[in-house]
C-alpha cells in the first residue's frame, strides 16, 4: 500500500464527510449488528468499526483472504478488500546497549473481505433480531450508564446539555424535552463521554486543560465524544443519527482531520478506551 498509512484512513474518512456522510452516525439495532470476525465472531473496534461501516453490506461478519480458503471457500473473484488497521508492538534497541529495548506501538494493516464477497464459507444464517421496544431500549440504556465506575453527577433540568469538568457535572435536559428517546441517549452519551476525560478517570488533556470554543483541541475532543456516543448507541439499540444541522460540525470535523493526519485514529482509540470506561472496563487515569 502507497502513502502513509494515517494518511490513507482520514482519507477515506474525509471522503464520506465530503459527500455528507457521518461515518459515526449509523443507525445499527443491536450490537451484533457491528462488525465483527467471521471466524472468531470477535468485534473490531476503534476506527475500524468506522472504515468497516462504510461498506454497502448487510452482512456484519468479515474475513481475510487466507481465513476464507482455510474454511473451504474462497474470495468471489473481482472483488475488493476493505482496509483493517491493528498496532503492532516494534522492538527499538536503545544506543545504550545495557538499557532494554523500548516497545513502539506501529500502526499496520491487513484487508478484509465481507461474508458477501465470498462463496462457499458455510457460515450460519444471520440471526433474526427482534424489534426493540422503546422500554427495553431505555432499559438497556440505563444499564450501561449505571455500570460506569466512579460516575459524574447528571443533573436533569434546563434547556442545554455541557459537561463541566470542574464539578464533574453533567447537565441535560429531561428526556420529555427531546423529539424521541434517540435524541435524549445520543446527547447524554456524548456528555458522558466528555466525562471520562476527567482526571479521575482517563484524564484526558482535552478535557481537563483550557480549551477554546472552535480550536483543533476543541474539535478533537468534540470527535472523541461523537466516537463515544457512536459506539454507546450502538450497544444499547440507540439510533444515533437523529442529529439534525450536522454541516457546522462536519466542517470542523474536516478541518481537524485535514490538519492532523492521525487525529481520526487517535479519536477513535480514545473513543473506545472511554466505551470501555462507560462499560465498567476500568483503566488507569495516568
Amino acid at each position: 500500500m502507497n502513502g502513509n498509512l494515517y494518511e490513507i484512513v482520514t482519507l477515506k474518512i474525509l471522503k464520506a464527510l465530503e459527500q455528507g456522510v457521518v461515518p459515526w452516525r449509523k443507525p445499527w439495532k443491536d450490537q451484533t449488528m457491528l462488525p465483527v470476525s467471521a471466524v472468531s465472531n470477535k468485534p473490531y473496534r476503534g476506527v475500524n468499526v468506522l472504515l468497516l461501516g462504510l461498506s454497502p453490506y448487510a452482512d456484519h461478519r468479515w474475513i481475510t483472504f487466507k481465513q476464507a480458503e482455510e474454511l473451504g471457500g474462497r474470495v468471489t473473484p473481482g472483488e475488493k478488500g476493505s482496509l483493517v488497521v491493528f498496532w503492532k508492538q516494534w522492538q527499538k534497541k536503545d544506543e545504550n546497549e545495557e538499557k532494554p529495548p523500548r516497545s513502539i506501538p506501529v500502526l499496520k494493516y491487513f484487508t478484509a473481505f465481507n461474508a458477501e464477497q465470498c462463496e462457499g464459507l458455510g457460515l450460519p444464517p444471520l440471526p433474526q433480531l427482534g424489534h426493540l421496544t422503546d422500554e427495553h431500549r431505555i432499559s438497556r440504556a440505563d444499564a450501561l450508564i449505571d455500570s460506569i465506575p466512579r460516575p459524574p453527577f447528571i443533573e436533569e433540568k434546563g434547556n442545554e446539555a455541557w459537561y463541566l469538568p470542574s464539578q464533574d457535572l453533567i447537565r441535560i435536559p429531561k428526556l420529555a424535552s427531546f423529539d424521541s428517546i434517540d435524541a435524549y441517549y445520543s446527547v447524554k452519551f456524548h456528555e458522558l463521554g466528555h466525562s471520562t476525560g476527567h482526571s479521575s478517570r482517563l484524564n484526558r488533556s482535552g478535557v481537563m486543560e483550557r480549551v477554546h470554543f472552535g480550536s483543533e483541541d476543541y474539535s478533537r475532543e468534540e470527535l472523541v465524544a461523537e466516537l463515544t456516543a457512536a459506539f454507546c448507541c450502538a450497544t444499547v439499540g440507540i439510533n444515533n443519527t437523529v442529529e439534525t444541522d450536522s454541516a457546522p460540525y462536519i466542517q470542523s470535523w474536516m478541518k481537524a482531520l485535514r490538519n492532523d493526519p492521525k487525529a481520526i485514529v487517535t479519536a477513535a482509540a480514545q473513543a473506545q478506551k472511554a466505551t470501555d470506561y462507560i462499560k465498567g472496563i476500568e483503566y488507569s487515569a495516568a
